[in-house]
């Protein structure tokens, strides 16, 4: 038996080990981390987008990016699918639909949720009481807090915008295959488990405070660009 791939892998694993962060006490990373980190550290990276030729980026920049330009897709996208629909936007769908999921839920539980400021949550919620598609109650636990729940038409125009949204999901995933879906998914919610902390716990009251307690290590205190550069960022 010939050892040649054994001996890569054991190698590979090694470089891994000494590069993963400690996860805690007794424990060591996981299968699947060792399996994300192998198929980055072997894969050829992907070519960068063609409006950056000839302007390097760092790879960072590039995340935000490419985050934010297929958030500004589907947005675009979801106009189209909901034209036909009493909802207006896609945020419509998703707090309907989370309602519909969960209820009844205080205000503020469907807006952190959601991922939203207060004063943009609340905006959301009083366009779907209005149109009667959320209806509210006072709670029985906290009298300063009322529930939300879906009303019949509430339901009714959901249902009818489940079709075109299932279609909006699958384009938002493109022609990646389903190991690279995996994957995906994988990575942010990787992100999202270091994001969504800092989003529900105290609030930094200015950048350097935000920068001061949340900077991954490694990162450089300084990312002002270069004299005579221009960084290109969303």
């Amino acid at each position: 038996m010939k050892y040649a791939l054994l001996t890569q892998v054991l190698t590979l694993l090694e470089e891994f080990e000494s590069s993963a962060p400690a996860t805690g006490a007794g424990t060591s990373p996981s299968l699947k981390e060792f399996a994300a980190w192998l198929q980055l550290r072997v894969l050829p990276a992907p070519a960068e987008p063609a409006a950056q030729a000839g302007q390097p980026q760092e790879t960072e920049i590039i995340i935000g990016q490419l985050v934010t330009y297929l958030y500004r897709y589907l947005r675009g996208y979801s106009r189209l699918a909901l034209a036909d629909s009493p909802l207006l936007t896609i945020d419509d769908f998703t707090y309907l639909a989370t309602t519909f999921g969960h209820q009844p839920l205080s205000k503020t539980e469907l807006i952190r949720r959601h991922i939203h400021e207060t004063p943009t949550g609340n905006e959301i919620i009083k366009r779907l009481l209005a149109r009667e598609f959320l209806a509210e109650q006072p709670s029985t636990t906290d009298r300063r807090s009322k529930l939300l729940s879906i009303t019949p038409a509430g339901q009714q125009a959901l249902f009818a915008s489940m079709g075109p949204m299932r279609q909006l999901a699958h384009l938002a995933a493109g022609t990646l295959t389903p190991q690279e879906r995996s994957q995906l998914v994988y990575l942010l919610q990787k992100l999202d488990a270091f994001h969504h902390p800092i989003f529900v716990g105290p609030r930094p009251n200015t950048f350097p405070d935000l920068v001061s307690r949340h900077l991954p290590p490694g990162a450089p205190d300084d990312l002002a660009p270069q004299p005579g550069t221009a960084p290109d960022l969303v």
